[in-house]
C-alpha cells in the first residue's frame, strides 16, 4: 500500500526542481521510491519513439539501452494510452497476462534488464508529442495493482502543474538571455538541447538579404561554406552540459564582417520541456555600439589571437592606452605595438579607432 504522505512530498521535491530547473534525478529517485517503485524516467516521447529522457541512475542503463535500439520494438507506444484526462496506468489496465507473456518487448528485453512493471502517466501535451513519467518496478516486486493507480492520481495535478511550471520556468530564462541580447545585433535564433533553431515568432530572425546566416531543415547554416564547420562547432559546444558563451566568425576571410554570438540558457531538463537551450545573435560590426568588457579566452578564440595579443586588444577595447597596455600585462611598449601589428592583421583594421569600434561588438 502506497503511502500518501510521502507521495505528496516527493511530489513537491520535482516541484522544487521545475522552478530551480536542477535536481531533476534526484527528485525523481525520491518519488520513484515513495512510490513503490525501483526507478524512475522523464521522458519527452512522440506516439512512436522517445527523443529525450531524464533516468534514476537505478534505470539508466536499461534506458539507454533501448534509445540506442537494443531492444525490440516497444509495442507500449502503440497499446499504452496517454492523454489529458488520463490518468496513471499500469501494466493489466493496457496487457492481459497473456499478451505480456507473448509481448516481444516484455520477454526480450525487460525481464533479462530487470525492470519489468510499469505505472506511466503524461505531464504535458504539446501536438504530437508528450512529457511523460514511468515508474519502473523490478519483476520480483510484482505489477502494480489499480488501488497503486488511484494513489498516484491522487498527486497526478501536482506533477503536472510542475511539468507547467518548469516549462513556464525555463521559457522566462530564454526570454531573459534574448532580452539582453536583442540590442547587439538583428537576427535573434532559439536553439533547443540539440543544436537545432526552435520556431518561435518572438524571438524569430530577420532574414535579410545580407544576413549571412541562413536556416535549412532547422540547422543554422552560414553562407559562407567555409565558415560551417566553425560555426557547428560553436552550437555543438553553447549547448553542452555545461554551456559556454561562444563568439565564431560568419565568414572565412579576414573581414570579419558578422561574428555569431550564442549564449546558453540555464537550467536542466531543456530538452524534455522542449525549451531553448541557448540564444544566438548575429553581430555587425559596422553598427553601432557601446563600449563593453571583452573576455580574452572568447575573443582569442573567435579571431584565432594569441592569449597576449587577446588580451592586448581586451585593454585596448577598455579605453586603454598602448603605453598603459604595456604597463598592465608587464611588457615592453614595443612588445604591446607588436601585438597590436599582429592584431591588425587578424581583424582586418588599419587604425587603433577602427580596432576598437571592431572590438565594441563582440562582448561575450
Amino acid at each position: 500500500m502506497l503511502r500518501m504522505e510521502c507521495m505528496m512530498d516527493a511530489a513537491q521535491g520535482v516541484t522544487t526542481a521545475a522552478l530551480l530547473g536542477e535536481g531533476w534525478e534526484e527528485a525523481l529517485h525520491r518519488f520513484a521510491y515513495a512510490s513503490g517503485a525501483h526507478g524512475a524516467v522523464l521522458m519527452r516521447n512522440r506516439p512512436d519513439r522517445m527523443l529525450s529522457a531524464i533516468t534514476t541512475e537505478e534505470v539508466a542503463e536499461t534506458v539507454w539501452a533501448f534509445a540506442a535500439g537494443r531492444a525490440p520494438p516497444s509495442s507500449r507506444y502503440r497499446v499504452v494510452r496517454v492523454g489529458p484526462k488520463i490518468g496513471f496506468r499500469i501494466d493489466h489496465d493496457d496487457y492481459s497476462h497473456d499478451q505480456l507473456n507473448r509481448d516481444p518487448f516484455y520477454q526480450e528485453f525487460l525481464r533479462p534488464a530487470g525492470f519489468f512493471w510499469h505505472a506511466n502517466a503524461a505531464l504535458t501535451f504539446d501536438r504530437d508529442e508528450c512529457v511523460e513519467l514511468s515508474l519502473k518496478r523490478r519483476i520480483q516486486s510484482g505489477p502494480y495493482q489499480r488501488e497503486d493507480a488511484v494513489a498516484l492520481n491522487a498527486v497526478l495535478g501536482q506533477l503536472r502543474a510542475a511539468a507547467r511550471l518548469a516549462t513556464q520556468t525555463l521559457s522566462h530564462e530564454a526570454t531573459a538571455v534574448a532580452t539582453l541580447l536583442r540590442n547587439r545585433g538583428d537576427a535573434l535564433y532559439q536553439l533547443d538541447a540539440g543544436g537545432r533553431v526552435l520556431s518561435s515568432e518572438a524571438f524569430a530572425a530577420l532574414d535579410k538579404p545580407d544576413c549571412p546566416i541562413s536556416v535549412i531543415g532547422r540547422r543554422l547554416r552560414s553562407r559562407d561554406a567555409g565558415a560551417q564547420a566553425a560555426l557547428d562547432r560553436a552550437v555543438a559546444m553553447a549547448v553542452a552540459r555545461p554551456g559556454a558563451t561562444v563568439l565564431t566568425p560568419l565568414t572565412s576571410d579576414n573581414t570579419h564582417r558578422h561574428f555569431l554570438q550564442i549564449v546558453p540558457v540555464p537550467g536542466r531538463a531543456r530538452d524534455i520541456f522542449h525549451c531553448a537551450a541557448a540564444i544566438a545573435v548575429v553581430i555587425d560590426v559596422r553598427d553601432p555600439h557601446h563600449r563593453r568588457r571583452l573576455d580574452p579566452t572568447t575573443i582569442g578564440a573567435a579571431l584565432a589571437l594569441t592569449d597576449r595579443e587577446a588580451n592586448v586588444a581586451c585593454l585596448l577595447a577598455e579605453g586603454l592606452a598602448p603605453a598603459e597596455i604595456a604597463k598592465r600585462l608587464r611588457m615592453q611598449p614595443s612588445t604591446a605595438r607588436v601585438h597590436l601589428r599582429s592584431i591588425f592583421e587578424k581583424t582586418g583594421t588599419k587604425r587603433q579607432a577602427e580596432l576598437v569600434a571592431f572590438l565594441g561588438h563582440l562582448r561575450p
